[in-house]
Parts: structure tokens; sequence; C-alpha cells
């Protein structure tokens, strides 16, 4: 019988007639026969076998396909690439195990494996006993990554032995990168000689960098050199180096002159980009010193030859101790004092007029003479009512007015039958009374009127002696009291029909009176002071507190009426050019919105937390507070607003009639802020100055160009009351008139009218007061109670 005898090239186990090991080996490749000897089989015990390797780990250069297997691996690199290493671990032991694989020699941010930890069974077995890895070598690019040969070693451990079990040694060749850093400093330098200027050359590449220091003159005209020129710089260090500029010639009497010198490094025969620095040379005297010395010495001949005297200060506008210090500045004294009658708008105590007139020559210690205005005197009007117009002409005199005859051709014989203003009322001393007289052409009916007349005046005359003084010398009320039973005779006969009747508004109607059919004594003359006024705005729109409604009161109506629905909850209306601006409170959002003249439209046109707006026709801007500062936008073009600047907060601005500035409370209200308004655009503009200061303010607003009215407290937390403004030429106010009796809140201004919203509180209803700043008595009418009024 023919015996096979098959030895296991891995086991070294002999296996007779089988074609496999018992380790599960294929033995079938080659076949040793011999013949069997006679009898029974004879076993031959395997030899032992060789110490197996449990794994086995392999390292390949993916780059490298034709390398034997197990040849050793090297690659290369550059700092801030990636080369890659296929590592193949097999289990050969007779277990399942789990098997971690690391790199070392490197730091560990250098390197990654796609799958550090693999699971593998046993070779021979059936599932993965091998696997196949990519190691990733990445260094950085820093100078760290230091350029060279970085002996690396790839190792296995396995889990289940708690050991390393393989290690495969490799190469990673760094190569050198080129990273370098100039600063030069300062960029200009300024001598007479010459310009020194520090060159910092800093490597950041990992080899050590030759470096070369280059600086050229733009124009080649000056020397420059530089010290050290080359220089070895190691990884990571600076190298510095001192360039040297030489001025190529001596200035004297030039302007400096600037020669500009480019520095450059080069490395590995590549030139930086150029930095560029300037020395300044300049000249060792001052260019300008020659005609300096020329201009002074012209200067000087001329302030002694042409000595010239001061001219006269402008003093107009001005008190009389204002000028009193703006003269002795000037070295001229206040001269002779006059006075006259105040102009409508004019200020009393404030100069009208002097001489010589602003911007004269005058020599020093010459006086200015100043005309003050001062308040109109005023006199009680006399009744010449149904006197001839020359004894009218003459009591007229006699109490110190002039008189003007309507029509102006009248004989001196006409009779008045009217007089403006009427008789008692307070008129301005030395201002005429308007008289309509009439000609009685019929001498019976004339005769009648004169006797009538007479009558009337000695009637009105008693009556005025028995309410007030006589004037001293007055001819014409001697006149009508000796003719006064004439008059009444007169009277009684013009009523039966014998001499003409004088006319119903012969007398002097009583205040409230249209007319009266007989003559009736006059009141005293103080209770017959005039409250003319001039008329009041169109309307007047306000808000309600608690509703949110806005209301409208017009001309003289009693009450006001609703503007807007309750749907809308509305706060601080000012007047647009179309209707009305507000402020619109809903849920946590204050937005601007615009408001139909009809109060039916209301329209958004931006959102945030407004309060306050206030609106200019001239410049056609809104301006409101926002997050305690002032915002601008243009309600017919609704952009975003944009803010002013502030140091502070903020609040009610108040837009002056030009529309040149805009007036604001500062935070803690103890100021006021002026803006001076340069374009629309908000942000341009400059931080606000301080005008005027008081321990508190609760609103202001302009009356004119020059005048502001203010809410005042004398004391922080006090009561505020009314207090009228002042702007001195230097743009700050100054107080002009105080109303104790005037209290409240907030004001609205339509010129010289005011609204007061009484009060003491910011948002609850008060009454609001109308007045008129130009009466000494300025209160006009109050109207219902509300808040935010607005004249509209």
């Amino acid at each position: 019988m023919a015996v096979t005898e098959l030895e296991c090239p891995k086991c070294a186990t002999v296996a007779i007639n089988s074609d496999f090991c018992s380790c599960g080996e294929y033995l079938g490749w080659e076949l040793t026969t011999s013949e069997a000897t006679e009898g029974a089989a004879e076993y031959r015990a395997p030899a032992p076998a060789a110490p197996r390797v449990s794994t086995l780990l392999t390292l390949r250069d993916p780059a490298r396909e034709a390398d034997d297997a197990g040849a050793d691996v090297s690659v290369s690199v550059l700092p801030g690439e990636a080369v890659t290493v296929i590592a193949t671990v097999r289990n050969q032991g007779e277990i399942v195990d789990t098997y971690d694989v690391r790199v070392e020699g490197l730091p560990d941010s250098w390197w990654t494996i796609t799958s550090p930890t693999v699971f593998l069974n046993p070779w021979g077995s059936s599932g993965d006993y091998e696997q196949e890895l990519q190691v990733h070598l990445h260094p950085p690019r820093t100078s760290g990554s230091v350029a060279g040969v970085w002996p690396v070693t790839v190792v296995v451990r396995s889990r289940s032995l708690v050991e390393d079990v393989a290690a495969v040694p490799a190469t990673l060749t760094v190569r050198p990168f080129t990273h370098t850093v100039m600063g030069v400093g300062p960029e200009r330098r300024h001598g007479r000689r010459h310009g020194r200027f520090e060159v910092a050359v800093a490597n950041h590449g990992n080899a050590p960098a030759a470096i070369f220091v280059i600086a050229r003159d733009t124009e080649a005209r000056c020397p420059v050199s530089v010290a050290p020129a080359h220089v070895t710089v190691p990884i990571g260090a600076t190298a510095t180096a001192l360039v040297l500029v030489a001025a190529p010639r001596p200035l004297w009497f030039k302007q400096p002159i600037d020669h500009r010198v480019d520095i450059v490094h080069r490395v590995d025969g590549v030139e930086s980009a150029p930095q560029r620095v300037a020395f300044r040379q300049k000249p060792w005297l001052p260019w300008w010193l020659p005609t300096a010395i020329a201009l002074l010495a012209a200067f000087v001949a001329a302030i002694l030859l042409l000595r010239r005297d001061p001219e006269v200060p402008k003093l107009k506008g001005d008190t009389v101790a204002e000028a009193r210090v703006v003269l002795e500045k000037k070295g001229l004294k206040l001269g002779q004092t006059t006075y006259a009658t105040a102009p409508a708008g004019v200020l009393v105590n404030t100069i009208l007029d002097q001489a010589p007139a602003a911007g004269d020559d005058i020599v020093k210690g010459e006086p200015v003479n100043i005309t003050v205005a001062k308040a109109a005197q005023t006199a009680t009007v006399p009744p010449v009512h149904g006197l001839s117009l020359a004894a009218a002409a003459a009591k007229l005199k006699t109490a110190r007015f002039a008189h003007d005859p309507q029509p102006s051709a009248a004989g001196d014989d006409w009779v008045v039958i009217r007089q403006d203003p009427a008789p008692g009322a307070p008129h301005e001393v030395g201002k005429p009374v308007t008289l309509a007289v009439e000609n009685r052409a019929s001498t019976a009916g004339a005769a009648a009127l004169a006797a009538g007349a007479a009558g009337v005046a000695g009637t009105v005359g008693a009556a005025a002696a028995t309410a007030g003084p006589t004037v001293p010398g007055d001819a014409g009320s001697s006149a009508a009291t000796s003719t006064g039973a004439t008059g009444a005779a007169a009277m009684t006969s013009g009523a039966t029909g014998t001499a003409p009747a004088i006319p119903t508004d012969a007398a002097p109607a009583a205040d409230g009176d249209d007319a009266a059919a007989t003559p009736t004594p006059t009141a005293s003359p103080s209770a017959r002071v005039s409250k003319a006024t001039a008329k009041l705005p169109a309307s007047l729109v306000f808000a309600g507190a608690t509703s949110g409604q806005l209301y409208r009161l017009t001309g003289d109506d009693k009450r006001a009426t609703r503007l807007t629905s309750a749907k809308h909850f509305l706060e601080a209306p000012t007047r647009i050019d179309d209707g009305f601006a507000a402020v619109q409170v809903a849920d946590d959002s204050r937005r601007l919105v615009t408001v139909s003249d009809d109060g039916k439209t209301v329209t958004p046109i931006a959102e945030g937390t407004f309060h306050h707006p206030a609106y200019s026709p001239v410049r056609g801007l809104l301006a409101a507070i926002s997050g305690d500062r002032l915002c601008v936008l243009d309600p017919q073009d609704p952009q975003a607003p944009t803010c002013a600047p502030a140091k502070s907060a903020v609040g009610r601005p108040a837009w002056a009639p030009d529309g040149r500035s805009v007036l604001v409370l500062d935070g803690d209200a103890d100021a006021l802020l002026s803006y001076t308004a340069r374009g629309g655009d908000a942000s341009q503009w400059k931080t606000p100055k301080a005008v005027y200061r008081a321990a508190g303010i609760r609103s202001a607003v302009w009356i004119d160009d020059d005048r502001v009215a203010v809410l005042v407290a004398d004391h922080r937390g006090g009561e505020a009351h009314l207090r009228l403004l002042t702007r001195a030429a230097n743009g700050r106010f100054s107080a002009a008139k105080d109303f104790p009796a005037l209290t409240g809140h907030e004001l609205a201004a339509a010129g010289r009218h005011v609204a007061l919203r009484r009060g003491d509180d910011a948002t609850d209803d008060g009454p609001i007061v109308l007045l008129d700043t130009r009466r000494s008595q300025p209160r006009v009418r109050t109207l219902p109670r509300g808040v935010n009024p607005a004249w509209g």
C-alpha cells in the first residue's frame, strides 16, 4: 500500500495520507510517495513546531507598489500637507483578539489612523483575520515642524495580551519651508544729517534662514547703508538690522525735503514686498525765517506809524450793564443815556440805538451815547364825543394825546360823533386818538347839537370827576360843566322834534354793551383797562390720558370734538404739513404714526420706543426721542431715523422757528441743550451745547427765534412755573420775566400764544390754559382737561 507523507510548511506537522494539516493548511501541492513495508504502518511523530508570531504587521508606501513586502518604508512631506502609509495587521494567534494601532516618534497631532482599533479572527478560520489601515502623517505648517528626518514606529497592541505584539519602523522626512515677516519703523524720520530706521525680520519657517536686508533710495540721491546686511536667523528667532539714510547735502534756507526709501529682505533668492519709509531732511534754519523777519519789521513799523484807534462795538440789544462791560474792554466809556418807548417785539431796558454807530472809528476814552427802551407811558383817554373838533383837540392835548380827525379836511366846527380808543381806555401818551366828525350845516340843528353835546360832555365830565381825578387846566371839562343844563334842555327839545336827536352811538358804550341810547356815567379808568389780545390760532389738539384719543378744540367752541377713534391709543400729537404726527402705544411698542387731518387714517412711519415728537415745517423734519437720544426723519419719506450724538440722555425736543436748531432737556432736567441742525442726517450733527441751566426744567418751547418759554422749578422737586427767556449774542439764554402763578407740567407754543397744561404729573390729565405772552396778564382762556397740547 502506498503511504503519502506531507509536511506542513506552516506548523511542520507531517500528515499521512491527508491533503490537509491539522492546522487547516492545504498540503496537496507537493506529494511524497513511498512504498509501504509489509505489516502495520509505522507512526512517526512530527518534528517540534517553530514558535509562531501571534500578530503580523507590515508597512508599505502606496506610492511605491513595486517594493517588496517588508521593505523599509521612508516617506517625505511638506508641513501643512499630508502623506499616507498603508499598515496591514494579521491575527496569527489562536484566539479572537482586538488590536490598537498607534504611531510613536511623532507628536499626537501629527498623525491620524483611519481605524486605530481593529477586531480580527484567528488566521485560517472563517471571518476577517487581517485588515489594512491608512496611517496619515501631517505635520502642521509651523516652526515646530522642524525640517529633517524623523524616525517613526507603528505599534500594534493586543488587548487580550495587554502588551505590544508588533512594531515596524519607518522614516518620515519633513521638508523645509520658508516663512519670514519683516517690520520697519518708524515710517518717517526727521533730521538734518541722517535718519535711522530699524528693521526686524522674524523667521516663522521650520529651518534656519539666510536673510539679506536691502534698502534703496527711490530717487538714488541719498547714500543708504544696512548693518548687518546678511544674517542667518534660527527657527522662531528674529533678526534686527539698522538702515541709515544720509542727507545728500545740507539745507540752509529751504523747505523740508522728503527722501523715500524702499526696504526689502531676500530669502532663498526671493525678495519680499517693499516697505516704504521717508526721511524728511530739515533745513538748518527755517525757510520762512527771512520772510518772517521782514514781515515783523514791517508790522512793527505799521503799528508805530499807523496806530489805529478801536472800533465802536455793537451795543444794540444789550442791557446797560452788558454795554458798560463791553465798552470797558474796548477802553471806552458810557456816555449820555436817553430813553425811548420800546417798539413792538423789543424788550424793555435793552439798547435801541447808539452813537457813534457800531463799526465806526473812535478814540480810546471817548463816550458812546445810548438810547434805552422803556415801557410805553399810558394815560386815560378823556371823553370828547359831541364836542367840536377844536374843543376835542384841546382836551386831548391837555391829556397829552394827539388827534386824528376823519375826514382829515374837517373844519374846527365839525362835531365829534365817535372816538377810538373809547373814553376811559388806557392809551400810549403822544399817540393820536382817532375822531370821527360830522358837519352839521343847519344853523339851528348845529346849535341844538352843540347844546346837546355840551350837556353830554357835562354829564360825562361830572361822572369822570367823581370816578377819578380831574386833569388840571381841562378847559373842555369846565365848559361842559357850565353848560350841562343847556345840554339837558337840548336833548329834551330834540326828543320833541324841535332839534335833531343825538345818534344812539353818541355816548361811549360800556364794556360788553353794544350801544347806549343816552349818556351814562363812565366807570373808573382802572376798571376799563383793555383786554384786547391777538387772535388765537385756529385750533388746539390734545390727547386724553385715559382714553388715548385725540381731541380738537376750534375757535370759540365750548367743547372739544373727538378727532380719533378709541382703537388707537395715541400720545403727544404735533402738527405736520398734511395732518398730525403722534406716538401710538401698543403692547411694548411706541411707534411713530401720522394721523390724517380728519383723524380717520392712522399710518405707521417708524417702529421703536418714541417719545415727544416735534415737527419743523421749515425743514420738513420730525424730531423725536428714542432710547434717550434725539432722532430725526422725514414723515413724507419715512426711512430709518438717524440719531444725533449726545454725552447723556436727552428729552422733549423743540424746533426753533427758523429750523436751524433743536432744544432738548438733558437727562437730569437741569439744563437746556441746543443742537445745531446741519442737514437731515442727525448722526452727523455735533454734540449739543448747554444754553441755560436751572434747578429743574419740565418743558421748553420757542416763542420766536430769540425767545423761549420754559417751565422751571426754583429747587429740585419743586413746582414748576412759567418763565420767559431771551437769547444773547453768544447763543445762551437768560431769564426775562417770571409768572409764579402759572404752574404746570408741559407747554405748546404758536408764536406769542402758549398752551400750558396744569398739574405736576407727566401722564395725568390737567386743565389747559391758553396764554398770550405779550400781555401783562397773559391768561386768555382755560380749556377742558387733557395732556400733550399742540396747536393745530
